[in-house]
């Protein structure tokens, strides 16, 4: 055994003094930069290389872009006070495209560092990971990156330099008093003088806060820079002290965090299983969340997890509270950036690696199989974006396509928000996404596995929605079956479905004198309508339909060949009487621009047909809020990109859907 594992092992039993934290922010507002330097805190990578390794962007296109595209973790051991750490570090994703795996990353950690580039502020991606981040109870603190911009870049004097740092604490702790759940509003607000607001510079590896080793004059601070001395700032003032003292003093430690988590992501949980969770310890039934897939060719899946009670080794069998099936761990393993090491076993309060595990999903309860196991089922993972963006695909050569469908099906299973079609008539193949980088980076996955295609150009996606309640009583063509339905829009209370997907559409049999076979095939008829819509064959959202009466007006009549075209049928001509319209997806938009390029800014706007809701006025730049359709938006980067000459950025998330005017 290694040195680094005899370590690590040793420090997991410990759970006062681990760490789960994870990193969030806006795209490129410096995530990873400061990684590096926690990184080679912890011993891991070399002092020359922090700020540049990128240790978590361990992927080509992660390098080639300068943007982490996956959840990256790692486990890091540090001396605070005398006193070994293991901190468990979740690098994740800035781009709106990718928010699915913040979503992931976010269950398995207790606290994180929010990330905000002093420059751009608050973006609309910082507002959604903070929401993420308080659903899932998290304790945030606030890095505020980039300092050196305001002094070397936009030369601002010192007290505009406070003002616009104070002005960055009060968003943020109106987020949290708006997004956190009652009892932390007001606990969580983020404060210098209680350590969880940390001020400095990622790239040039220096940071102020109530930890540094002496009291920090923000005159020095100007000063030094003014003077390039950057040595000097980084040893008076080391990133690495600052924060990795924050999140030992202010993430708690798992047995802390999980008195007050369990309540919130858990959908129901029985006492037994409540005192497990809260008290956090090793001999105590295996209970774990399963936060994210990877897919290796030699491996198989490895199901990413956050272990809340237990201590799982090889050869443990655990049983999916999703689907009531049973799996053997093949190897439990911790992640170190993209290498895993294999462990003996790994315990309560840590994130481990497990290989094995068959038919699961993200989101998955796991729990030890015994004779009276444990009954708790945690929350669904929330999703903040949907998939709107699509294209169609084909191998180039014909002897591919099994192969294309086996990645894409693993591809499915182990990225949020993507998912895939096959045309049943025509073998037409689609893919879809939140965006099109998210399918630029499918596209390239697919290549590495030696997969030629032919693809379209981006698609959006439209979908066919039921405007009012419609009842009908209808008969199969022979009289052999009556059955009495209702289809409306659904709303947003909860119900318990015989199926529901991520587009909101429900299926509910109130007539409970049938047993689950001809659930099963009321199921297939609803997925065949809401597969094509009756209009133009789209996708049908948002529709519930609820089942009121089966009638055997004949004997045997309770088959495939009936029931299904049955239900499809009357599902089509239901949404007719119920004024089904077309609806496109709208994504609000933020456009940040230098203020001399705002009239060119607003010419590509107004072009566009987006409609502005507000602006914001700032020193040197300008931020445009409002909303576009996502068909326009397909158009508009390049506009964008010239009309600023490449000093504008900006990002679109998706709002909702809005009936299209033609």
């Amino acid at each position: 055994m290694s040195k680094y594992i005899e370590n690590i092992s040793v420090s997991m039993k410990d759970k006062v003094n681990i760490r789960n934290v994870s990193i969030i922010s806006h795209v490129d507002h410096g995530k990873t930069t400061l990684s590096d330097h926690l990184l080679q805190a912890g011993g891991l990578i070399s002092p020359s290389m922090a700020g540049s390794a990128r240790v978590l962007d361990y992927l080509d296109e992660e390098q080639k872009r300068g943007i982490t595209i996956k959840t990256a973790n790692i486990s890091l051991l540090y001396t605070h006070d005398n006193i070994s750490h293991l901190i468990n570090l979740v690098d994740t994703p800035g781009h709106v495209d990718f928010s699915g795996m913040v979503s992931q990353a976010l269950r398995l950690v207790d606290g994180v560092i929010v990330v905000v580039d002093v420059v751009e502020q608050i973006m609309a991606q910082t507002e959604s990971v903070i929401r993420q981040a308080m659903k899932e109870c998290l304790r945030p603190i606030l890095f505020i990156n980039k300092i050196d911009r305001l002094i070397n870049e936009l030369k601002l004097p010192k007290e505009d330099i406070e003002v616009r740092i104070g002005n960055i604490i009060q968003m943020v702790n109106e987020l949290i008093n708006q997004y956190a759940h009652p009892p932390f509003k007001k606990d969580w607000q983020v404060r210098f003088d209680n350590g969880t607001v940390v001020i400095g510079s990622a790239l040039h590896a220096w940071a102020i806060s109530v930890y540094s080793k002496r009291p920090p004059l923000f005159d020095e601070i100007i000063k030094l820079h003014a003077e390039n001395n950057l040595k000097r700032l980084r040893t008076d003032f080391p990133v690495t002290e600052s924060m990795l003292s924050s999140i030992i003093d202010n993430v708690p430690n798992p047995k802390d965090a999980q008195k007050y988590r369990i309540k919130y992501i858990t959908q129901f949980i029985d006492q037994k299983a409540e005192q497990a969770l809260v008290n956090c310890e090793d001999n105590g039934s295996s209970i774990l969340c399963l936060g994210k897939l990877l897919h290796e060719d030699n491996r198989g899946l490895i199901s990413v997890v956050r272990i809340f009670s237990g201590t799982v080794k090889s050869g443990d069998i655990l049983l999916n509270g999703r689907t009531g099936e049973s799996s053997r761990i093949q190897q439990v393993c911790i992640y170190k950036g993209q290498s895993l090491m294999k462990m003996d076993a790994v315990g309560a309060g840590n994130i481990a690696a497990l290989i094995g595990m068959k038919n699961v999903q993200i989101g998955d309860t796991l729990i030890e199989k015994a004779e009276h196991h444990q009954n708790v089922l945690f929350e669904q993972i929330l999703y903040l974006q949907e998939s709107v963006i699509s294209r169609r695909i084909e191998p180039a050569k014909v002897s591919d396509i099994p192969k294309l469908l086996k990645v894409l099906d693993i591809l499915a299973l182990i990225k949020p928000n993507f998912h895939h079609s096959t045309d049943e008539n025509t073998g037409e193949m689609k893919i879809f996404g939140i965006g099109e980088l998210q399918l630029e980076i499918i596209l390239g996955e697919i290549e590495q596995n030696n997969i030629k295609v032919n693809v379209s150009d981006p698609e959006v996606t439209l979908v066919e929605q039921i405007e009012r309640k419609v009842e009908l009583v209808k008969k199969d063509q022979l009289d052999l079956l009556e059955i009495t339905l209702t289809c409306e829009p659904t709303d947003q209370n909860e119900k318990v479905c015989v199926y529901s997907d991520h587009r909101e559409n429900c299926l509910l049999v109130e007539d409970k004198n049938w047993g689950e076979e001809i659930n099963d095939l009321f199921e297939i008829g609803f997925r065949n309508a809401i597969l094509k819509g009756p209009m133009k064959g789209f996708f049908v959202r948002k529709l519930t339909m609820v089942v009121k009466e089966i009638k055997e007006l004949s004997p045997n009549s309770i088959r495939y060949e009936i029931i299904v075209p049955l239900v499809r049928n009357t599902i089509h001509e239901a949404l007719i009487e119920g004024n089904i319209g077309i609806y496109e997806p709208i994504y609000s938009f933020s456009i940040n621009t230098p203020i001399h390029y705002m009239g060119a800014i607003l010419a590509v706007i107004q072009r566009s047909g987006c409609e502005i809701s507000n602006t914001e006025h700032h020193v040197l730049r300008t931020i445009i809020h409002g909303e576009i359709s996502v068909e326009s938006s397909l158009q508009i980067a390049l506009e964008l990109r010239a009309a600023s000459e490449g000093y504008a950025f900006w990002q679109f998330k998706f709002q909702g859907y809005k009936k299209r005017k033609n």
